[in-house]
């Protein structure tokens, strides 16, 4: 329901709900009174404040326009009518408004975003002019003739043809397997063969010999893409079967991950004891004997006194002597640190909250790969040491608040991407496999058609020399196996700009086998 709050305020640059539904209004109203003790603003109320300042306040308007001299909007394509309101507040009637945009890689309508504000450019910029830039420096030929022949079919489109400087390339390869699982060990097969890996497979081979320096290319140069995560399931098993060095981008934010989510936790009711959020977080974290009962009794007590978890522990008649032991331990543990706090740097200040909180000692002994998040998460911090702790806390949090899924990719990393398309945009890659072309993935069923093709569009063009379409004529996926059909998308540009391979069914098992022979004899 707050995704469909969301959406609307996003269509309509309203930020209060629907008046006519009554359910989402009260829901909406509870979330608002908790943003508000919490001291905290929403992605939505940040655009939607900002436009309301600059529509009723014409010096602000003014003085901002003064201000910037230019305004540049990339990605102007992924704007919503939100964006679109707040750019022409502080672009006003000059002409000094760059825009830069593809409308054939306009791939997020779930999100607001309004592909036609590239189409409508000059009616809402009517001195505005248009530079169409149709000269590729990515992709081979054959991968740029079969883009532009697929997205034509779209016509909700400005017309623009895609050339490129590179003279030659290989054909777009089109793989139909028999399931999912012959998906996975034909992608296994094809890197190992382009970079070298360790299976039997390659022993036999032969292919084990070649030093990295002589690889043809490096694991970090091949992505896996996909429209859902879910596709990737039997790949990633298959991976981690070969040895293949692979990372999942977007899947699970690292800031999501359990004791980095801990540690952060921490740091927000340091900075702010009155985050209920925060609070409720560590409040068991380690374990400390309030349970999840007592917890739920804590917020309703609270909630009922209008006051914050961190205020009504200190009255609360609902503990035991124990529980109010541990609950004075976590007091002290949060004064603590926010005396000590000013003493170190961030980074140290971090490892110094995980050691003395218990959280290191508690998520190692669940899982040691914990530490190497602990590290990592201690490296982020570390870019803010040279300032105060009064700047540096916020501005980490900030940081942890703000990051999205892309976020996580980091291309010097030497592995395979398995990752979205929407992830991918922007990325490119010498190898593209993008698996699951097929009707009902892709295009999705009941899916906007022409903002499917759009997505087709932006994973092929993220190879730069091959991109190989995988479908399967079976598939098993959320708890069912469904025969496939291949994407129309497929036959939307020329044969001869293609080249397919057709796996062969498994045989089946006969009904009469026959007996095995004992190696005995």
């Amino acid at each position: 329901m707050l995704h469909d709050v969301s959406a609307f305020r996003n269509r309509r640059a309203n930020v209060d709900p629907p008046p006519d539904d009554a359910g989402m209004a009260e829901i909406f109203e509870a979330y608002q009174r908790q943003l508000r003790k919490c001291d905290l603003l929403d992605f939505d109320e940040l655009l939607l404040l900002g436009v309301r300042l600059l529509e009723c306040c014409a010096d602000v308007r003014e003085s901002l326009q003064q201000r910037f001299a230019h305004v540049l909007v990339d990605e102007y394509q992924d704007v919503d009518p939100v964006q679109q309101q707040l750019l022409r507040f502080l672009a006003g009637d000059r002409s000094h408004l760059w825009a830069v945009g593809d409308g054939d890689q306009a791939i997020y309508a779930f999100r607001g975003a309004e592909s036609e504000h590239v189409l409508r450019f000059e009616q809402h910029y009517p001195n505005g002019k248009i530079i169409t830039l149709e000269q590729s420096y990515r992709f081979t030929p054959q991968i740029a003739a079969a883009a532009s022949q697929v997205i034509r079919q779209n016509t909700a489109r400005r017309p623009l043809t895609l050339n490129t400087a590179n003279v030659s390339g290989v054909p777009v390869h089109v793989v139909s397997f028999p399931d999912e699982q012959a998906e996975a060990v034909w992608i296994v097969r094809q890197i190992e063969e382009r970079v070298g890996g360790t299976s039997h497979y390659q022993h036999y081979k032969g292919k084990v010999t070649d030093t990295v320096s002589r690889r043809e290319q490096s694991f970090r140069d091949v992505a896996v893409l996909c429209r859902l995560h879910a596709l990737t399931k039997p790949l990633q098993e298959a991976l981690r079967n070969s040895g293949i060095p692979h990372r999942v981008v977007g899947e699970v934010r690292f800031f999501d991950k359990k004791i980095v989510k801990d540690v952060l936790a921490y740091l927000r009711v340091i900075h702010n004891p009155h985050d209920d959020g925060s609070f409720a977080h560590v409040l068991n974290r380690p374990p400390r004997g309030i349970g999840g009962q007592t917890q739920t009794a804590l917020e309703a007590e609270a909630e009922q006194h209008g006051l914050s978890l961190w205020a009504a522990l200190g009255r609360s008649v609902l503990l035991s002597s124990s529980q109010m032991r541990a609950a004075k331990s976590l007091v002290k543990l949060i004064e603590d640190g926010q005396r000590n706090k000013e003493e170190k740097t961030l980074s140290q200040f971090l490892a110094y909250v995980a050691e003395v909180t218990g959280l290191r000692q508690w998520r190692m002994e669940q899982d040691p790969r914990h530490e190497n998040d602990l590290l990592l998460l201690r490296s982020i911090a570390a870019k803010y040491d040279e300032m105060n702790m009064a700047t540096a806390l916020p501005k980490f949090l900030e940081e942890a608040i703000l990051a999205v899924a892309v976020d996580d990719y980091d291309a010097s990393i030497d592995a395979v991407s398995l990752m979205t398309i929407h992830a991918a945009k922007g990325l490119e890659f010498t190898e593209v496999m993008m698996c699951g072309v097929e009707e009902g993935s892709l295009p999705r069923e009941n899916g906007d058609l022409e903002e499917e093709r759009r997505l087709f569009y932006v994973g092929l063009t993220r190879a730069k020399e091959r991109a190989h379409l995988l479908h399967c004529r079976s598939r098993f996926l959320f708890g069912t196996r469904r025969d496939r059909e291949p994407s129309q998308f497929l036959l939307e540009f020329d044969e001869s700009l293609k080249e397919t391979t057709v796996i062969a069914s498994r045989p089946r098992r006969s009904k009469q086998e026959p007996e095995q022979l004992s190696l005995l004899g």
